[in-house]
């Protein structure tokens, strides 16, 4: 909301040192939201320390150095969404096929093996890790969901 970016521009018009928000863009569409995460970037990268909450888990990984997961006021969690992510097991990697077919292959030399064949046919379209998000990774710790 206008009323939204007035009140987030009178606090970061100084370039503080500290900053604190919570939820700075809950209501806002993708298009606004992408310009104030491209503005806290900035800010951060200017020197600011900003404290963020959300519940957007996405936001979370895209703006923050450090992610902390709280349930019923105790820190959960503490670390960087990179090293979070790279705790949790990921053993198989989904392999989008010509045709729309899915394929999920562990990781290891067989996994290695069907990619290569896949690919070597012209087949793959994307491949992505099965990692869990900090969303999954949240609801799990805490036992509840988002």
């Amino acid at each position: 909301s206008f009323r939204g970016y007035r009140a987030l521009a009178r606090a970061i018009l100084h370039k503080p040192d500290l900053l604190f928000l919570d939820e700075p863009t809950s209501a806002l569409d993708p298009v606004n939201t992408k310009h104030i995460h491209a503005g806290l970037k900035k800010l951060n990268q200017e020197g600011t320390t900003i404290f963020l909450t959300t519940h957007d888990m996405q936001e979370a990984e895209d703006l923050c150095d450090r992610v902390a997961f709280l349930n019923n006021g105790e820190i959960m969690l503490l670390d960087t969404p990179r090293n979070v992510r790279a705790q949790q097991e990921n053993t198989t990697i989904s392999l989008l096929l010509k045709g729309n077919r899915t394929v999920v292959v562990d990781k290891g030399e067989e996994g290695a093996k069907e990619i290569y064949q896949y690919m070597k046919d012209g087949q793959i379209l994307t491949i992505h890790s099965n990692e869990p998000t900090l969303g999954d990774i949240f609801v799990q710790l805490t036992g509840r969901n988002l």
